[in-house]
């Protein structure tokens, strides 16, 4: 374990917050960390070398379609309102509660009383564990109180469950091993009172609301990353090397200073590993991609053991086979196809066309398919919302129309589909024969990552 280092000094490299009461201390990182230090588009997916690899099958030769810009894969988060600072601090707003008492009592018991609750969509889902052991105190307290209220002693009832509320809430804190609240470290008496003296409110006024919804709240908006990264194998080299410049890399401001440290660590791991796979792929050598992620991996597990949290659960393993079989077996797409989806074009949606208007490579044999996605593509993706769908949709209709019409020789409408003389039909026609399991690869910001189970 390395002893923290006290931030008496500028940092050169990643300005940062102090940790705030909960959350972990984090190494010192920098900008070459967290960004592949060349990014150049690549040139287009060669098939004619050899498949590429969908579930562990085969992707036959089919033609390939780039549209959009031509490189997608460095993530940032933006200056939206989903990226801005998070406010979430070391304490919620009303943690500690108050103490119930003979001025407070009638208002915690009045009828209608506005009682705050958190549930599990209130607070953020990663890096704030503090927080939600914060609101799970005051969930407790508030059921407690609720029973207490039916009852002729009320105020021994309510002041008993406030103490067993906020002990079991220290109980919770020890657990851990980040920095703990302060009053749980005090015992008996002395921690009742400084739980007391540190309640932001003590009337339960009915007319304070509850917390505000998470839609409400700001926090940063943050990359999905798919780690332990799989190990390479000669079964997925293809498409480590091919669809490598769909995988993102992450720029600093991807992820905050403070609050996640085990998703940095990971950040920096697939960079780092990403940077060394270029060099593999110039001609597909597994035995240096897999020596590659070895290197990565190791030293992932040797940043995990230098923090006080608790560490990846396969950095617990013995150094060697038993660690890197553990991310092995754990690593959520193996075989590095995640990139690659099959979508439909039969029933266009907002969805569906997020990804059309990003960066894309379609693989398709039916000739219609490119020129039908540019038709929809061009003149819809600088709308928003609903006009984006209609305009998508006309577009659609249009091109169908305009294939049944003209250039019937560029293409084989081996369904008939353009015999069919009512527009719905032609239209059902298409979808079923040849809009209905479309291959692409694509890429995007993902959503929000899950906290590892090992993280406190």
């Amino acid at each position: 374990m390395r002893v923290p280092v006290l931030l008496l000094v500028p940092l050169l490299c990643l300005a940062r917050a102090a940790p705030q009461v909960g959350q972990e201390e984090l190494p010192d990182a920098t900008a070459e960390d967290l960004v592949q230090s060349e990014v150049i588009p690549e040139l287009p997916l060669d098939l004619e070398q050899g498949p590429i690899l969908i579930r562990g099958a085969p992707l036959a030769r089919e033609a390939v379609l780039q549209t959009r810009v031509e490189d997608p894969r460095v993530t940032i988060c933006g200056d939206g309102p989903s990226c801005r600072t998070q406010p979430w601090g070391a304490t919620l707003d009303n943690f500690p509660p108050a103490r119930p008492s003979a001025s407070n009592i009638d208002n915690i018991c009045l009828e209608g009383r506005k009682k705050v609750s958190y549930g599990p969509m209130d607070l953020p889902q990663t890096g704030f564990s503090h927080l939600r052991r914060q609101g799970d105190a005051i969930n407790l307290l508030e059921a407690g109180l609720e029973r207490c209220c039916l009852q002729a002693e009320r105020l021994g009832c309510a002041e008993s469950t406030w103490k067993k509320a906020l002990e079991q809430f220290c109980d919770d804190e020890f657990t851990v091993k980040t920095k703990h609240y302060h009053c749980c470290k005090r015992a008996g008496t002395a921690r009742e009172l400084c739980f007391a003296s540190e309640a932001p409110s003590l009337s339960y006024n009915p007319d304070v609301a509850r917390p505000t919804p998470r839609s409400a709240r700001l926090w940063p908006k943050l990359p999905e990353i798919s780690f332990p990264p799989g190990e390479p194998t000669a079964s997925n080299i293809k498409n480590i090397c091919r669809l490598r410049k769909f995988r993102p890399v992450y720029l600093p401001s991807a992820i905050p200073a403070t609050g996640y440290g085990w998703l940095q660590r990971q950040a920096r791991a697939i960079t780092q590993l990403e940077n060394d796979f270029k060099k593999c792929c110039k001609n597909e050598n597994v035995d240096c991609a897999h020596a590659a992620w070895e290197k990565a991996l190791a030293q992932f597990c040797k940043q995990e053991l230098s923090v006080k949290t608790k560490p990846h659960q396969c950095c617990k393993e013995a150094e060697g086979k038993a660690r890197f079989s553990c991310f092995s077996s754990k690593a959520p797409n193996p075989a590095y196809d995640k990139e690659i989806q099959a979508v439909t074009l039969g029933v266009v949606t907002p969805a569906l066309l997020d990804v059309l208007c990003g960066e894309i490579k379609l693989f398709t044999k039916q000739k219609p398919i490119p020129n039908l996605i540019q038709s929809m593509t061009e003149p819809c993706c600088s709308l928003q919302g609903e006009e984006r769908t209609q305009c998508a949709e006309k577009e659609k209709a249009r091109s169908i129309a305009t294939l049944c019409t003209t250039q019937k020789d560029s293409w084989k409408d081996k369904d008939q589909c353009c015999s069919q003389e009512e527009e719905e039909d032609r239209a059902n026609c298409f979808n079923a024969s040849y809009l209905a399991s479309i291959f692409l690869a694509s890429t995007g910001l993902g959503q929000v990552p899950s906290e590892p189970s090992a993280a406190p």
